[in-house]
């Protein structure tokens, strides 16, 4: 067969194929077949929401439903085996006229309550027991940072008017007087989980001091476990679910090199040392005589500053090499793009998760990463990439060794997200090359692996279906437009019977946005096309310009948009002349 290229134009709903035939040259000579495949937009048409979002939220409801409904047995069967009340009792415990359940809380802080009335405020406060996130850190989210405002607010009202827990808050101000419960998304009644459980130990403690025997320390700790209880979101749901475990670290492929290896958090020391030497190495010091990859010495140096300065601009480089003015820099790999115009600007991208840990670090003691070994960096970038919940964190932290201080200090970083397409195995086997100053696939083959992935016997030429490829593409309008570009280019390698020589894509810079951005940009340009429609009937009409130009309505654009004013001069200027 002879040699051929595509051509892709990968928009949200639609690929735009052609393949062109090769000379020897491999330079384009003909159209061979061209085409597009329309597919509909992984979103709702009005909305721009996912079209799994309903389905996702009915199930997030039934999970919350069967969690509280199931702590409520657990509640429950804790108050029967304790001996507070018996099965009898328990059944009939909200039976005839009841007393406003905050008074009763009220009521447990300075008197003593039947053991009827505790079982009530127990079952009262497991159903009521606040919010507390899941996240490390807080989320951006506008309904979020509402929730959370009010929470602010409450907290800051118990304090300023001497209320000693949320119950009696509730039960004595007029504020909440009809309001004990959020309605149509208002959250002046949300408080923490911490306010919650501070009250439900003060109440046991006063139960203990009025000498009620149901309010030992053993049930106030047993009580405490399950009102606490909550599944953090990397678990998964509970019992027999397919989708529950660790939900991160299913997600993890293996390594493009050693396929035995899972592949390394992004956070981690080796994988970011990794990408900083393979930048490193691309830099190119230009002048007039010559244009040269860094030395040795000068690699280092990069390195070493990119260890101390976290903020690293091509500025900062050009002042530490002690380059002359004359000097200019390029990174070979985009297109000889000069950044001397932009060296103070442009930031060398590297260590930001090193630098990170660096700071927690310091507050245990100066430079206290240096002393910790490459495996201990490695392990911190994993445990906060792989969980995001500070209990999990701080157990596996203390399961990898590491000492309380370091565990103290290191539970103030946020957390890290995503993987590379290297293990660390394979990073550490790389990283000695690249120090010599090789590129990326020299580097590979040194270490032993095959940088083309064509040394283990026949490769199939078609791609795998990405639903057999384990792909952080979270995003359902860009995972669908790469399924679908994916068939188009198995249909043509079928229908030429070979790979192409290469491949020139045209990515649609609408994939990265959202739908309100796309419709936004949509409206732009609608309006924008308005404007040209009554631009061109203008000079048709009243210029007698049958057949106007693109140049005659850029001009009249331009008269347009300074007023008639011309910018140098500030004269008016006339618009038959122009």
């Amino acid at each position: 067969m002879s040699k051929y290229a595509i051509g892709l134009d990968i928009g949200i709903a639609s690929v735009g194929w052609s393949v062109l035939s090769l000379n020897e040259k491999e330079e384009p000579e003909g159209i061979l077949n061209l085409g597009v495949r329309i597919f509909d937009k992984a979103e709702q048409p009005k909305t721009g929401e996912s079209l799994a979002a309903p389905r996702r939220e009915a199930r997030s409801a039934r999970r919350r439903l069967r969690r509280h409904r199931h702590r409520n047995e657990r509640i429950r069967m804790l108050i029967v085996d304790s001996g507070l009340l018996t099965k009898e009792e328990l059944d009939t415990v909200f039976d005839g006229k009841l007393e406003d359940i905050y008074a009763l809380r009220a009521k447990a802080l300075d008197e003593p309550v039947t053991s009827k009335e505790f079982a009530r405020i127990l079952i009262h406060l497991s159903q009521r027991r606040g919010f507390l996130s899941n996240r490390k850190s807080a989320t951006k989210e506008k309904d979020n940072q509402t929730m959370l405002k009010a929470i602010a607010d409450n907290q800051k009202l118990m304090e300023t008017k001497g209320y000693r827990t949320v119950g009696e808050m509730f039960w004595r101000d007029e504020v909440y007087a009809a309001h004990k419960r959020n309605k149509g998304g208002e959250y002046i009644a949300t408080i923490s989980r911490e306010l919650v459980t501070d009250e439900t130990k003060k109440i046991f403690a006063a139960q203990r001091h009025f000498a009620k025997p149901w309010a030992g320390e053993d049930f106030e700790e047993q009580y405490l476990e399950i009102l606490l209880s909550q599944r953090s979101f990397e678990e998964g749901p509970g019992g027999d679910s397919p989708y529950g475990g660790d939900q991160i670290l299913k997600m993890v492929g293996n390594c493009t090199f050693e396929k035995d290896q899972l592949r390394a958090a992004k956070a981690s020391y080796s994988f970011e040392l990794f990408t900083l030497l393979q930048t490193v190495n691309h830099i190119r010091i230009i002048n007039l005589a010559e244009s040269r990859p860094l030395t040795a010495d000068q690699r280092k140096t990069v390195v070493s500053l990119a260890h101390k300065k976290k903020s690293l601009t091509y500025g900062d480089i050009r002042k530490a090499l002690d380059l002359e003015d004359k000097d200019t820099f390029n990174i070979s790999y985009t297109r000889g793009e000069d950044l001397a115009a932009n060296e103070k600007k442009t930031k060398l991208s590297c260590l930001q998760a090193y630098h990170t840990m660096k700071t927690a670090l310091n507050n245990v003691a100066k430079d206290r990463i240096d002393s910790l070994s490459k495996a201990q960096r490695n392990e911190i970038g994993r445990i906060f990439t792989v969980y995001k919940t500070p209990k999990k964190i701080e157990n596996a932290l203390k399961e990898a060794n590491f000492d309380d201080k370091d565990i103290d200090a290191l539970m103030t970083m946020a957390g890290f997200s995503k993987f590379g397409h290297l293990s660390i195995k394979a990073c550490d086997k790389i990283i000695p090359y690249l120090e010599e100053g090789m590129t990326y696939d020299k580097a590979c083959a040194k270490a032993g692996y095959d940088f083309k992935a064509h040394g283990n016997g026949e490769v199939s030429r078609l791609l795998k279906p990405l639903d057999e490829e384990i792909v952080n593409i979270t995003s359902p309008v860009a995972r669908r437009a790469i399924a679908q570009t994916i068939k188009v280019l198995n249909g043509i390698i079928r229908q030429q019977g070979e790979s192409p020589i290469y491949i020139n894509i045209e990515v649609c810079r609408e994939m990265a946005k959202s739908a309100e951005e796309r419709r936004k940009l949509d409206n732009e340009n609608k309006n924008n096309h308005a404007e040209n429609q009554r631009r061109l009937e203008r000079l048709r009409t009243e210029f007698n310009l049958p057949l106007p130009t693109g140049f005659d309505l850029v001009k009249l654009k331009l008269y347009e948009e300074q007023g008639g004013v011309c910018p140098y001069s500030q004269q008016q200027m006339s618009i038959t002349k122009i």
